[in-house]
């Protein structure tokens, strides 16, 4: 990514250690998250279990049966529920679906419309198949890159589960 120093890059004890650490700094115990579902349940667990409410905005199988974004759900939720942080899986789990590059940008417009940190978990990044590619969240704008805490870590891809870090 263009830009990117070393500045910018920092270690954290796993991906959700480094959601939690970022939630702590984006918002308060009892604050609401928004999150995609169906879930990861590692962030259900996680988010909970440091006193935040999770507020689901559902994705919608189209008559193909890919996964979307309800662009509209999500921005109706952040109103209604006074959201200033969401945690954004890209590519998405449990689904597996690898969002594109105009998929994220609709979705980070929502999220800077109404001034909302976005916590992306791209640890499954490194790994695309049937021709997918991958865009990094903080790529597709510079308000996404001042405003995204992109987590990253070998560990899935590429089996090293046992080094932790991120």
């Amino acid at each position: 990514m263009s830009g990117l120093t070393k500045e910018d890059i920092g270690y954290e004890n796993g991906v959700l250690g480094g959601v939690v650490s970022a939630l702590k700094v984006f918002a308060a115990p009892g604050d609401k998250v928004l999150l995609h579902s169906p879930t990861y349940m590692g962030f259900t667990n996680d988010v909970l279990s440091n006193g935040y409410q999770i507020v689901h905005s559902p994705l919608i199988k189209d008559e193909n049966g890919t996964w979307r974004m309800d662009y509209e759900d999500i921005d109706k939720k952040i109103k209604e529920n006074q959201i200033h942080v969401a945690i954004f899986c890209n590519p998405h789990n449990p689904t597996g679906r690898v969002w594109t590059k105009e998929e994220i940008t609709k979705a980070m417009e929502v999220y800077e419309r109404n001034n909302v940190w976005v916590i992306s978990d791209e640890i499954w990044s490194d790994l695309m198949m049937n021709d997918h590619h991958y865009t990094p969240t903080q790529s597709v704008s510079e308000w996404a890159k001042q405003h995204t805490a992109a987590f990253y870590a070998p560990s899935k891809n590429f089996n090293i589960a046992g080094l932790i870090g991120s």
